[in-house]
C-alpha cells in the first residue's frame, strides 16, 4: 500500500535514514465454487454401447469434453464481469423523468442485466435495482430523491444501452455542474444493488455473490476484498484504479478510439503507480475500430489497407497481430463492445482451493442417481481471481460500437 520511507540522502559519515518498511493491506479472499453437472440414463448408455466398438466411450468422452468447455466459458465470462459490478456508463447527462430520456450507453455485461431483470419480470413490485459508483471517489451516486439505487426498465442489445424506469426516484444529474459533479473523463460503474425487493434479493445473493470477482469488480467495487477503498476513508486510495471514458467534455457520448487516448490511459497509470499495463483486452468488433486507425485514403476515395507479402505471388490482407507500443492487443467475446481493458498481468492472482477437474468420488466419476436408472457426474473448480495492485490496471469505456 505504502512504500518504505527509510530512504534518503545523507552526508558522508552521517547517520543512516531511520529504518522503514513496506505497508500492506490484508485482503480476505473467499473462494467461489463453480460446478458443471451432467446426467445420463441407463437406456442411453445401453444404446450408445450398441453402436459399435468404443461407441459408449466415445459418446461419454464427447459429453464430458463439452461440459468442460461450458464450464470454461462461464469462467471466462466471470473473469470479466463476475460478481455485482457488471459494467460502466460513460454519459454525463442530466437524466430526469421530466426530460423523458433515461437511456444510458453501457459498456459491460448487458446480457447479465437482462437475465437478472427477467428474474423479476413476474413480480412488478420487485424490479431490478442497480447502483452507480463514481470512479474518481468510489462513492455511490445518489438519485435526486436520495435513493442509492436506480430502477431498470429495459435493455437494448443493438445499441448496448439500458433505460431507467420513468420514476422520479430515478432522476439524477451527472453533469459537471450537477448535484453529483462528475468531472470530465470519469466513468461510472454499474453495480447490481443489494437493496432488491422480495425474493429477488435472495435470488441475486445466491447467484451474484457466489461468483468470483471479475475484472470489473476488482477495479470498481467500493470494497476490495473487505478493504474500504473509497476516497472518503482516505485509507486505501492506492487500491483505486483508472476507469475513464473516451470523451473528455460535454455529455460524454461515445467516441471513436484514438491512439492519443490509449496513450493517455497508459500515462495516467504510469503516473499513479510507476508501472504500465502489458496487455490490452477488447471485443473482436472493437478490434475493427482499432485496425481502421492504420488505414490510409488515397485520392480522397480509395482505401489502402496494410498488406504483407509472404512470398512471390501471394498477399495476405489484414493484420497478423495488433499491438500498441509493442504491447499485444488480445480479443475476447466476453469483453463487451465499447471499451478496452488495460491489464498488468503480474498483479493478478488466481487463487485455487481446488484445481478444476471432474469430481472423483472414491475412484468413480460416474455415480448412480438415487431411485433412478441414471448416472451423473460433475466438474468442479474452487477458486477466485484477485488483483493485488489495481492501480496498475485500467478500463477505457465509452467507445463507439459497430
Amino acid at each position: 500500500l505504502d512504500r518504505n520511507a527509510g530512504v534518503g540522502y545523507r552526508a558522508e559519515g552521517g547517520l543512516l535514514p531511520d529504518a522503514g518498511h513496506q505497508t500492506f493491506n490484508r485482503l480476505q479472499i473467499v473462494s467461489a465454487y463453480l460446478y458443471g453437472r451432467f446426467q445420463v440414463t441407463g437406456p442411453a448408455m445401453a444404446s450408445a454401447g450398441k453402436g459399435g466398438p468404443n461407441s459408449f466411450i466415445g459418446w461419454m468422452d464427447a459429453e464430458m469434453k463439452k461440459l468442460v468447455n461450458d464450464v470454461k466459458n462461464e469462467a471466462d465470462r466471470s473473469m470479466v464481469s463476475g460478481g455485482r459490478t457488471v459494467g460502466f456508463i460513460n454519459q454525463h447527462d442530466d437524466k430526469t423523468n421530466a426530460l423523458g430520456n433515461m437511456q444510458y450507453e453501457f459498456f459491460g455485461d448487458l446480457e447479465r442485466i437482462e437475465q437478472l431483470r427477467a428474474e423479476t419480470a413476474g413480480a412488478p413490485a420487485a424490479p431490478l435495482r442497480i447502483e452507480f459508483v463514481r470512479m474518481d471517489t468510489y462513492a455511490v451516486v445518489l438519485a435526486t430523491g436520495g435513493n442509492a439505487f436506480f430502477t431498470v426498465a429495459s435493455t437494448d442489445f443493438a445499441d448496448r444501452t439500458f433505460t431507467l424506469a420513468a420514476l422520479a426516484a430515478n432522476d439524477v444529474d451527472l453533469t459537471l455542474g450537477g448535484a453529483n459533479a462528475i468531472p470530465d473523463g470519469v466513468a461510472i460503474a454499474v453495480r447490481v444493488s443489494v437493496a432488491q425487493l422480495n425474493a429477488a434479493a435472495d435470488v441475486f445473493t445466491d447467484v451474484l455473490d457466489q461468483q468470483p470477482t471479475g475484472f470489473f469488480g476488482n477495479l470498481a467495487e467500493p470494497t476490495h476484498f473487505t478493504v474500504d477503498r473509497t476516497t472518503a476513508t482516505n485509507l486505501a486510495t492506492p487500491l483505486q484504479s483508472t476507469v475513464v471514458t473516451m470523451a473528455t467534455a460535454g455529455v460524454h457520448a461515445r467516441a471513436d478510439i484514438g491512439l492519443t487516448r490509449i496513450q493517455s490511459v497508459m500515462d495516467t497509470v504510469l503516473n499513479l503507480s510507476s508501472s504500465e499495463p502489458n496487455i490490452i483486452l477488447m471485443n473482436p468488433l472493437q478490434r475493427q475500430k482499432y485496425a481502421a486507425l492504420f488505414q490510409l485514403t488515397a485520392g480522397g476515395t480509395n482505401a489502402v489497407q496494410n498488406v504483407s507479402g509472404e512470398k512471390s505471388g501471394a498477399y495476405n490482407g489484414g493484420f497478423s497481430g495488433l499491438s500498441y507500443g509493442s504491447m499485444p492487443l488480445k480479443t475476447s467475446r466476453h469483453v463487451a463492445n465499447g471499451g478496452m481493458l488495460f491489464m498488468k498481468t503480474d498483479t493478478w492472482k488466481l487463487l485455487e482451493l481446488q484445481p478444476h477437474g471432474f469430481a472423483d468420488v472414491d475412484g468413480d466419476v460416474l455415480l448412480r442417481v438415487a431411485n433412478q436408472d441414471s448416472y451423473e457426474g460433475y466438474y468442479r473448480w474452487y477458486y477466485n481471481t484477485v488483483c493485488v495492485q489495481p492501480n496498475r490496471n485500467a478500463i477505457l469505456a465509452g467507445l463507439t460500437i459497430i
